[in-house]
C-alpha cells in the first residue's frame, strides 16, 4: 500500500483520488467474479440434476425386472401342512395338495461309550451317499455327490474327536453326540433328505486291519448290504424318506419337503402329512402391481418437477432456472420425454404406457387412471411387465425367452434349432448362433447379441428342425435405465458440460489473478504520480506566498 495520507502541503485529497480511479479499474475484476458466481451456480444446478437423475434410477431399478410386475399370490389350505410361492410365471387356477409322507434324513446311531473321551480307532472314514433298495439288498451311490473322506488319528481318535473331525469336514453329513442316560453314542446325520442321500460309511481300520468288525474305528462302519456286527455295524435310528404327495390325484416322488418342479412357477414346502387334500390357490396380485406402476408414476414427477425448476423461465427474470436456455438441460429433458412417449416393440396388445392408465397431465406431470388400469390387468395381466422390464415372448410354446443383455436390440427375431451331428445347433435372424445345450445365444455384433433362447421340447431327430419367432422388447424403466447411465458416465454429456463449467472457472480463476497483479500496480503507479503532484502543488504554493511577500514589500518601500 503506497501513501495513505491527503495531501502534504497542497491539501490534496490523494487517498481519495486514488480510491476513485481503482473503483473504475477494478470493474473488469468484479466481472470476472460475477461471471465466475454465475458459473459455479450453474456446477450447484448440475449437482442437483445429477441427484435427481440418479435418485429416478434408483427408483426404477426396481421396476426393470419382470418379476416385479408378474406379481402372483399364493394361498395354503393348511399352512400346518404347506405353504408356497409364486415365481410370477405359474398358471392361474386352484390344485388339491395331499402330503402322504414327508422327506427324511437318514440317520445312524454308534455303540455306547462310557465317555467323549474313550478312544474309538484310528484310520480312514469314506462316507458315500446313494439309494439302498431293500428288494434287492443293493446300494446305488448318487452320481451328483462326491464321497467324503476322513482321517481319524491319534490327534481325533476319541469320540469326540471323530464328531469334530466329520463337522470340520463342512460336507453333506453332521455328527453329534446323545448321551442316553447311560452311554454316549455318535449320531451321523446326512443332512439332506431323500433315499437318493442314503449313507454307507466305509472304514479303512489301522488299529487291527479288520475293516468290517465291530472293534476300534470299524464300529463306526456302516454298509446297508453287509450284516449286523460286519460291516453293519452303526444302528439306523431313522431311515432316509422320499416326500411323498399327490397333486390334483396325480402321485409325486421328491427328495426334499421343498419342491420346485411339481408345479411350474411355484415353490412347495411341505410341512406336515395330510388325512386329506388342502387348496392351493394362485392368483394375480393387481395390488403389487398397481403399487410398482404407482411408484414409476410418483418418481418420474419428482424427476420433472427438478427438471422444470432448473429450466424456468420467469418474466420478471428474478425467479428464473439456473439452467434456462442451457442447451445439455433442455438435451437432458428432451431425451427423458421421448423415451416417455414413445411405444414399446413388444408385439403385445399393450405397448404403451396410456393403455395402462399412465397419461400426461395439462401441468407435465403423470397421473394414473386407476380404473384404466385395473382393466388392463384383468385382460392382458401377463403383458404389463413388459411395458417396463425386458421381456421375451415366443409363438412356439416348444422355444422360449431366457434373458438378454444391454447390447440386445428390441425387435422380432426368427429362430431355427437343428439336430446336426447329434448336437442341437441353430440360427437367430439367419446368423448362426452360439450353441450350448439347448440354448442358442445371439451372436456378437448382431442385433441379436447376448439374447438367449431354450429350447424345451423332446430330443429332435437328425436333420430336424424346430422354428419360432421370439420378441424381444425393452420396457420404460429398463430403457430409462440405460438412458441415465449414459447421461451420467464419465463420457456422458452431464460430465462434459460440467467439465466445460470447471473449465471457465478455471480460466476466470486465473484471469482474476492477473487482473489482481495488474491493479496493485496500477495503485502503487496512481499513488506515486498523485504523490509527486501533491509535493509539486505544495512547492509551488510556497513560491507563490514568497513571490506575494517580495511584491509586497516593493510595493511598500515605493
Amino acid at each position: 500500500m503506497g501513501i495513505t495520507t491527503t495531501g502534504i502541503g497542497s491539501g490534496l485529497d490523494v487517498e481519495s483520488i486514488v480510491s476513485s480511479l481503482m473503483n473504475v479499474e477494478r470493474k473488469p475484476l468484479t466481472a470476472v467474479a460475477t461471471e465466475k458466481t454465475a458459473y459455479q451456480s450453474q456446477i450447484s444446478a448440475y449437482g442437483t440434476l445429477k441427484s435427481a437423475l440418479s435418485t429416478f434410477q434408483t427408483a426404477l431399478s426396481a421396476l426393470s425386472t419382470a418379476a416385479k410386475f408378474n406379481a402372483q399370490t399364493v394361498s395354503s389350505g393348511n399352512t400346518s401342512i404347506f405353504t408356497a410361492t409364486a415365481n410370477g410365471t405359474a398358471s392361474l387356477g386352484d390344485y388339491a395338495v395331499t402330503v402322504n409322507q414327508l422327506a427324511k434324513s437318514q440317520k445312524l446311531s454308534s455303540a455306547g461309550f462310557t465317555n467323549t473321551t474313550d478312544t474309538v480307532g484310528t484310520g480312514t472314514l469314506t462316507i458315500g451317499f446313494g439309494t439302498y433298495n431293500a428288494t434287492g439288498n443293493t446300494f446305488t451311490a448318487n452320481a451328483a455327490k462326491s464321497d467324503v473322506t476322513i482321517t481319524i488319528d491319534s490327534s481325533n481318535n476319541t469320540l469326540a474327536g471323530v464328531r469334530d473331525a466329520i463337522n470340520a469336514a463342512n460336507s453333506s453329513v453332521s455328527a453329534t453326540i446323545v448321551n442316553d442316560g447311560s452311554t454316549n453314542r455318535l449320531v451321523i446325520t446326512s443332512k439332506d433328505t431323500g433315499e437318493v442321500n442314503s449313507l454307507k460309511i466305509s472304514v479303512a481300520d489301522s488299529g487291527d486291519a479288520n475293516n468290517t468288525d465291530a472293534v476300534g474305528l470299524s464300529s463306526l462302519a456302516f454298509d446297508p448290504t453287509a450284516s449286523a456286527g460286519s460291516g453293519k455295524n452303526m444302528t439306523q435310528m431313522q431311515a432316509a424318506k422320499n416326500a411323498l404327495f399327490e397333486i390334483d390325484g396325480i402321485s409325486i416322488v421328491k427328495a426334499s419337503n421343498t419342491v420346485t418342479d411339481a408345479i411350474s412357477g411355484v415353490t412347495l414346502n411341505l410341512l406336515a402329512t395330510s388325512a386329506s387334500s388342502a387348496n392351493l390357490g394362485v392368483t394375480s396380485n393387481t395390488e403389487s402391481v398397481k403399487t410398482s406402476v404407482t411408484a414409476f408414476v410418483d418418481a418420474y414427477n419428482k424427476l420433472d418437477t427438478t427438471l422444470r425448476s432448473l429450466t424456468k423461465y420467469d418474466e420478471t427474470g428474478k425467479a428464473s432456472g439456473i439452467l434456462l436456455g442451457d442447451a445439455t438441460a433442455r438435451s437432458v429433458i428432451n431425451q427423458v420425454k421421448a423415451v416417455m412417449t414413445k411405444a414399446i416393440s413388444s408385439g403385445n396388445t399393450i405397448n404403451s404406457l396410456s393403455q395402462i392408465g399412465v397419461a400426461f397431465q395439462r401441468d407435465g406431470k403423470l397421473a394414473l387412471d386407476s380404473t384404466k388400469l385395473t382393466t388392463a390387468m384383468s385382460s392382458n395381466f401377463a403383458e404389463i411387465a413388459a411395458v417396463f422390464a425386458t421381456s421375451g415372448k415366443s409363438t412356439n410354446p416348444l422355444v422360449s425367452y431366457s434373458s438378454g443383455t444391454s447390447k440386445t436390440q428390441a425387435g422380432s427375431y426368427a429362430v431355427t434349432f437343428t439336430m446336426t451331428g447329434g448336437v442341437l445347433q441353430g440360427t437367430i435372424n439367419g446368423v448362426a448362433a452360439t450353441a450350448s445345450g439347448n440354448n442358442l445365444t445371439g451372436a456378437t455384433g448382431n442385433a441379436s447379441a447376448g439374447l438367449n433362447i431354450s429350447y424345451k421340447g423332446p430330443t429332435l431327430s437328425e436333420g430336424s428342425s424346430v422354428t419360432s419367432t421370439v420378441n424381444y422388447s425393452i420396457g420404460y424403466a429398463t430403457q430409462f435405465d440405460s438412458l441415465i447411465t449414459s447421461l451420467m458416465s464419465e463420457t456422458g454429456i452431464v460430465a462434459s458440460r460440467t467439465e466445460g463449467i470447471n473449465s471457465s472457472i478455471s480460466r476466470l480463476d486465473k484471469q482474476s489473478a492477473s487482473i489482481t497483479v495488474r491493479l496493485a500496480a496500477i495503485e502503487t503507479r496512481y499513488r506515486n504520480q498523485f504523490t509527486k503532484l501533491d509535493t509539486l502543488m505544495a512547492s509551488m504554493s510556497s513560491t507563490s506566498s514568497y513571490l506575494t511577500q517580495q511584491i509586497a514589500a516593493i510595493n511598500a518601500n515605493n
